[in-house]
């Protein structure tokens, strides 16, 4: 059961740190405030040792930071900026080697303003056609000669902006280029299992331009319309499942990723946003073993890494 819309009164500050972490999750942003405020007060300076005062402010720290929370204008404007260096640094070398994409690289700088027109209707055509090229990150083909080392990390990025067959692309040519072993893991954890048509793709783009501007409704009936249309599209699951769960549908949440790890039981990110939903609900056990399962598939995924940390927090904090 997910944690009430109303933030209760009379309870203890334990009480309130684990209400804290259970609306981050969900990120309700209202009552995230009003809890934090409510700790404050039941905790004032002269009523707290130090040590407990650190805690404290590790646990709101550590919370705040958690990759519970995603899909923020922020962490839109981070991928931006970390594409942009990636084209500036090693990974644009590939593009050196192509004396188009060279004039394109040349110009990694400008695609920071294409990015500004995610707001647009053409947003699919403006990364595909002039923000990807610009920045190292060409959708319609995978440069040749690059290592290993940057096929992976080209492969990432495209999992970031929404591009699942680029990165399948990626992910081959990396097996090819002496990064077999951590390839095939990310292709068996993060990649679908059938291939994903191209308009499908570019309306998961779209999706995510509404989802990142706010506009979440119209991102919903993107979604809605793929998962009608590309039920095999596994990145389409845990998206809905976590717009699900922001509004209070915890049990429609779960049936959405119990369809996706049914069809796909490998899909780490469905095993990450379950883990989500089982810390909205304070259902600490289930996430433990959900991390379990986590481990087993890809010990080095950044969600195990977060996953981890949490637990550890509401553990050592004496939360449970």
């Amino acid at each position: 059961m997910l944690p009430p819309k109303v933030v209760p009164g009379e309870k203890s500050v334990v009480e309130y740190q684990r209400l804290l972490i259970r609306y981050q999750s969900l990120t309700w942003l209202a009552q995230m405030s009003q809890v934090s405020k409510i700790i404050l007060q039941m905790s004032p300076e002269d009523a707290m040792n130090e040590s407990d005062r650190r805690k404290m402010l590790a646990l709101m720290t550590a919370v705040q930071a958690s990759v519970f929370v995603t899909d923020t204008i922020t962490g839109v404007q981070d991928t931006a900026a970390d594409v942009v260096k990636f084209a500036a640094s090693e990974g644009g070398k590939l593009l050196d080697k192509n004396e188009l994409t060279k004039k394109a690289k040349d110009k990694a700088a400008s695609a920071f303003g294409f990015v500004s027109q995610l707001a647009n209707d053409a947003v699919h055509k403006v990364l595909e056609d002039v923000v990807l090229p610009h920045v190292g990150l060409p959708v319609h083909y995978v440069p040749e000669g690059g290592t290993g080392e940057q096929y992976l990390t080209m492969a990432l990025r495209f999992e970031k902006i929404g591009y699942v067959e680029p990165m399948r692309a990626a992910l081959n040519k990396a097996t090819s280029a002496g990064s077999g072993d951590r390839a095939r893991v990310l292709l068996a954890t993060r990649v679908c299992r059938t291939v994903v048509r191209p308009e499908s793709m570019s309306k998961f783009v779209d999706a995510l331009k509404f989802i990142y501007t706010k506009k979440e409704s119209q991102g919903k009936e993107l979604l809605l319309e793929l998962l009608r249309d590309e039920p095999g599209f596994d990145w389409i699951y845990p998206r809905l499942a976590f717009m699900e769960l922001v509004s209070g549908n915890e049990e429609r949440a779960r049936d959405l990723l119990a369809r996706l790890l049914r069809q796909n039981p490998d899909f780490l990110p469905g095993w990450s946003m379950l883990a989500t939903v089982e810390l909205a609900a304070w259902q600490i056990e289930k996430m433990e073993k959900h991390l379990e399962r986590m481990v087993k598939l890809d010990p080095l995924a950044e969600e195990v890494a977060k996953t981890n940390e949490m637990l550890s927090l509401i553990n050592q904090g004496g939360l449970r």
